[in-house]
């Protein structure tokens, strides 16, 4: 049996080259391995815009430190959604008229679903329109997308919020119950 270093340097020189080259030598198949991973799908991105409008209740608790929405709950209509419901809940630290605002919520409808949360307290606020109660309430800010479901399965992005309600008392302590109303926008991706 020849071993490597037995194989003139010539010989071992030319088959280098001709590999080198792209050269087939002589008796060698020239078909092409197959490989059996499969390659990937291409991912198609879609961009919808979105739009949504609710009415409904936000319930409150005061404390000494702020105020908590227990509990919020509206009905409306928004892109893909249809008639659709919003619930969720957030929480404000209530130290000046203008606080930053944090929260979570889905909106549902139509066998469709967004998950999303309040972020960046600084775009991100609610804003009472006196010093003390009774007064209106506003809030805006941003909210992201964490996922969703249906025709909005795969979905990312941000969107704008404004929002209003009215608050009767701020004593720790109170609860209460008031109406609001909320309109969402943005452009939403999709990754199909």
């Amino acid at each position: 049996m020849r071993t490597f270093t037995s194989i003139p340097k010539t010989l071992l020189a030319g088959l280098t080259a001709a590999a080198l080259m792209g050269v087939v030598p002589a008796g060698a198949s020239t078909r092409p391995q197959v490989s059996t991973t499969s390659s990937a799908h291409a991912v198609k991105v879609v961009k919808v815009k979105f739009h949504g409008t609710f009415k409904g209740t936000i319930a409150m608790l005061w404390s000494s430190t702020g105020a908590k929405a227990t509990s919020v709950k509206g009905t409306g209509a928004a892109t893909y959604l249809g008639k659709a419901t919003m619930t969720g809940s957030g929480s404000a630290p209530a130290a000046s008229t203008c606080d930053p605002l944090t929260g979570t919520g889905f909106l549902r409808g139509a066998g469709s679903m967004l998950h999303l949360t309040v972020i960046n307290p600084t775009k991100s606020q609610a804003c009472a329109a006196g010093q003390s109660a009774p007064t209106s309430v506003s809030v805006k800010g941003v909210a992201k997308i964490l996922g969703g479901a249906g025709k909005w399965r795969g979905a990312t992005g941000t969107l704008s919020f404004t929002g209003s309600f009215s608050i009767q008392k701020t004593t720790a302590g109170s609860s209460e119950t008031d109406a609001y109303s909320a309109t969402l926008t943005g452009m939403v991706l999709i990754r199909k």
